[in-house]
């Protein structure tokens, strides 16, 4: 059972008053959560989103916002923008294992950050040696308040691409 799926047909959207695209805050490859390895995910615990298999070093703004969260292990960051949209981004699933090793953080709880920003480093070469699951992971926290989204499947680049597109 899926506690939210709000994943929509980009052929056939509903109809929708707003759109907001969201860039992508990580390089690399895009698919939907139905495929995630992690059941917590393809059930929407955390919100209907994206994962990617990453390429690169850095996390970054995909918008302006405010740093919700970032935790102590540095591998889980929360944030909201200008209207309302709260934005996890999920450094591997096990990444707590690594107890921030791997990860140096550029900003802080509470922050101003801006589109593009870099929010954090990290070392994926050293997170491919110590977890099982590398696969980053976007939701939208508050996904039950939207329509619906549309998730770009394909190879994307950070602040540069989408990597999905919230309906209102």
């Amino acid at each position: 059972m899926q506690l939210f799926s709000g994943l929509v047909d980009d052929q056939k959207p509903p109809e929708y008053k707003r759109k907001i695209d969201v860039l992508s805050p990580v390089s690399g490859a895009v698919d939907i959560l139905d495929s995630a390895g992690n059941k917590l995910f393809q059930q929407r615990l955390f919100g209907e989103g994206a994962k990617i298999t990453p390429v690169g070093y850095q996390i970054v703004a995909p918008f302006d916002a405010i740093v919700l969260e970032l935790n102590e292990t540095a591998h889980r960051i929360r944030l909201k923008d200008k209207h309302g949209l709260k934005i996890q981004i999920h450094c591997g699933w096990d990444g707590h294992k690594l107890n921030g090793e791997g990860f140096k953080r550029k900003v802080k709880v509470g922050q101003k950050i801006k589109q593009g920003q870099v929010i954090l480093d990290f070392d994926l070469r050293k997170l491919k040696l110590a977890l099982d699951d590398t696969t980053f992971y976007v939701t939208l926290l508050n996904s039950d308040k939207v329509k619906g989204l549309i998730v770009n499947r394909r190879k994307v680049t950070a602040c540069e691409d989408i990597i999905f597109s919230v309906l209102f």
